[in-house]
């Protein structure tokens, strides 16, 4: 007959009804009269980064701008084409003849249009002069004492916002008119070029680019326009939700990914519609927008679609944290390493988050370490202790020391002693 061992099992019958009655005083301990420590499985770091808040959406590139070519049939008749589809064409190429029926009406029809084009020109030319001899008041300085604004020069402060954007506004302007007056020079060079074959010729007429692009379409049945050119310049054009349309605004950088060719650009909302492409009570509305890219590749072609991340928001060089190390009872707070080594439980402000890791307005600095898991082990201002990781521990340099270094390091323990 087997003996039973009764001092074991009232032995293990008293381990467990110690570890049990312990545990129940903790449960029970709300004053916390009892010490306990921090366990910490897990540690993060605060780290200074850029955040960014970004809208997805897609969108397709097509030509900057589109050029119809026009003939009128009461200034003469059709001869032929000089191009096919898909050509390349440049300022002063030849694009199709038509054949003079009337001299001298054509040649004062050509002769008006020098004229009228020349005092576009001259316009042109007196509105540029008085853009850039505009004076733009110089912005009132704020007084760092007083809080008021004063005129002194030595300031470092940056200008107001509506003086940078009057500057803008200023420099937009003059480049929106250079363009327009490099349009309307080609478009005279282009006449004046026609009434000279018209005067030389007197029968037959070659009409020639105002513009450089590729001929996106000829009409062969010559209803108007007869050619279609547009720029080899790419925008991106695509369309926005009426649910979105409030979140962006033009002027805010964009990033574009193109799968298909493994291609990545940036660029900037140029324009943002106010009015949608059309209204139906019953559908969602769409407000159309365009990106100008700040550095298109020639492997892009009109028509590739790109994935677009419109950037409606940035934070830069700010402390940021984990997602996981914060938690929420009635305010957000971490558990944060403090100065003394122990855990304390700490009141923070967030901003912009991005994959998890959060903008920390105030609470924490930089480098600070964060308790991560598990979070139910941690007590405010407790001692902690935590796993250790063999792999910080360098045991293996231990033994390549040389002798003669382990020997110095040993007989110095001995005398420390």
């Amino acid at each position: 007959m087997k003996k039973i061992n009764y001092k074991g099992r009232i032995l293990g019958l008293l381990i467990v009804a110690f570890i049990t009655t312990n545990a129940f005083l903790i449960y029970l301990d709300e004053g916390e009269q009892v010490d306990r420590k921090s366990f910490i499985n897990e540690w993060s770091q605060s780290i200074t980064y850029d955040l960014y808040e970004k809208m997805d959406t897609r969108g397709v590139f097509a030509s900057e701008e589109s050029e119809p070519v026009y003939f009128n049939e009461e200034t003469g008749s059709f001869n032929e084409f000089l191009v096919s589809e898909g050509d390349t064409v440049n300022e002063g190429d030849g694009l199709y003849t038509y054949n003079v029926q009337n001299y001298y009406q054509q040649e004062a029809r050509l002769q008006s249009e020098v004229s009228r084009i020349e005092e576009e020109i001259d316009a042109i030319e007196d509105f540029i002069d008085d853009i850039e001899s505009y004076r733009v008041p110089d912005p009132p300085e704020e007084d760092n004492d007083t809080g008021l604004f004063n005129n002194n020069d030595d300031s470092n402060d940056p200008p107001p916002q509506s003086y940078v954007e009057t500057e803008y506004l200023k420099e937009e302007k003059i480049a929106e008119q250079e363009a327009e007056l490099a349009k309307q020079e080609a478009m005279l060079e282009m006449t004046e070029d026609q009434l000279d074959q018209l005067q030389e010729d007197g029968d037959q007429i070659t009409v020639t680019s105002a513009f450089s692009g590729t001929v996106a379409d000829i009409s062969k049945d010559l209803k108007a326009p007869l050619l279609t050119l547009e720029s080899t310049n790419l925008v991106l054009e695509g369309t926005i939700h009426e649910q979105e349309r409030n979140q962006i605004e033009e002027g805010m950088p964009v990033e574009l990914n193109v799968n298909e060719i493994e291609y990545e650009t940036t660029g900037i909302l140029e324009s943002l519609d106010e009015f949608p492409e059309d209204i139906d009570v019953n559908k969602s509305s769409r407000y159309p927008f365009t990106v100008t890219l700040e550095n298109p590749g020639e492997e892009l072609l009109p028509g590739y679609h790109a994935d677009v991340k419109i950037v409606t928001n940035e934070s830069l060089d700010v402390v940021t944290a984990i997602e996981a190390a914060l938690e929420t009872e009635e305010n957000l707070f971490a558990w944060v390493m403090n100065d003394e080594g122990v855990v304390e439980r700490r009141e923070i402000e967030t901003g912009l988050d991005e994959k998890g890791l959060v903008e920390i307005v105030s609470g924490l600095e930089d480098g600070e370490w964060l308790a991560v898991e598990p979070k139910d082990e941690f007590r405010d201002g407790r001692v902690f202790f935590t796993p250790m990781n063999m792999d910080d521990l360098r045991v293996r340099q231990m033994f390549d020391m040389e002798r003669q270094s382990m020997l110095n390091y040993g007989l110095l323990g001995l005398l420390s002693r």
